[in-house]
């Protein structure tokens, strides 16, 4: 009874605007994996792989991994590790009536709002601290297109093109991160309209990696929305372009606003990647809307 009280919430609860990216304190909504024996954990995870593709289940899980690493010497730390991250789920799953699945944890605040076969990510963070980290002999990058062909983008891009896409020499900050719903920042950067058939596929193919995380049906529909909204789209840039560097980007569009910056906490900034993902006109999938 216990743990159904810290999992199951009422659709409309306000613990669902409660998303963040910090390290969980202990007061935290939700059921902790660190709190579930492992048939719950096996469980919790069939979930996350029904709602998520295979894209997005394993970067979610690369996501908690990646986290592990910022335990000293693998010892308990209060909010971060595989432990701290919570389930939260709002109204009662069904093929039918709205309902909702949120995953929260440090890098970590997915909201995933399901109605029918309607499906929607939007709003959500997802970061990473390290970028890159190696387990078993095998190498992990939880976020790997999101920053290589955001580098191949930028560097593709005409002298005309950078003036209007950079707007400062140095990394700037994520607008809209958690507790800003319903903020729409000033579109900025060049316009996409302007963008050669390639560099349309590299920006497609990067707007992917935070929408292909839902299922294939859910995600081929977002994306040919996406792909119809592509000439009122702007690519913005801050920092230098060359691989590497510091930087921060965003796509923003009518139905998309995709942010992504390296941070200075740990003193490492490529190594410390916070991105988020809204649809500012299908929040929670429009389950809060008036509420």
């Amino acid at each position: 009874p216990g743990q159904k009280s810290s999992l199951r919430h009422a659709l409309n609860s306000p613990e669902r605007r409660l998303w963040t990216n910090l390290p969980a304190p202990a007061d935290a909504g939700g059921l902790r994996l660190g709190d579930m024996d492992e048939n719950q954990i096996r469980a919790a995870c069939d979930l996350m792989a029904t709602l998520f593709s295979e894209q997005g289940y394993r970067k979610m899980c690369h996501i908690m991994l990646a986290d592990d690493q910022l335990l000293k010497g693998g010892r308990p730390r209060s909010g971060f590790g595989t432990e701290n991250f919570s389930l939260v789920l709002f109204g009662q799953p069904s093929s039918q009536q709205p309902w909702a699945f949120q995953l929260d944890g440090h890098h970590v605040g997915v909201n995933v709002s399901v109605s029918g076969e309607a499906m929607t990510v939007a709003p959500s963070f997802i970061g990473t601290q390290p970028q890159s980290f190696t387990l078993g002999g095998k190498k992990y990058r939880p976020l790997t297109v999101e920053i290589d062909d955001a580098y191949r983008l930028a560097g593709s891009l005409t002298d005309d093109q950078a003036k209007e896409a950079i707007q400062r020499p140095k990394r700037g900050f994520i607008r809209v991160g958690p507790g800003q719903d319903g903020k729409v920042p000033e579109s900025v950067g060049v316009a996409c309209s302007t963008f050669s058939s390639e560099q349309k596929k590299i920006l497609l193919r990067l707007i992917g990696q935070w929408v292909n995380d839902l299922p294939a049906a859910q995600a081929k529909r977002r994306m040919n929305e996406l792909a119809k909204e592509m000439d009122q789209m702007r690519f913005a840039w801050n920092g230098p372009r060359q691989v590497g560097s510091d930087v921060s980007y965003s796509i923003q569009g009518p139905s998309l606003i995709i942010e992504y910056a390296c941070q200075d906490l740990g003193g490492k900034p490529l190594e410390h990647l916070h991105t988020i993902y809204r649809d500012p006109t299908n929040e929670y999938g429009g389950q809060l809307d008036g509420k």
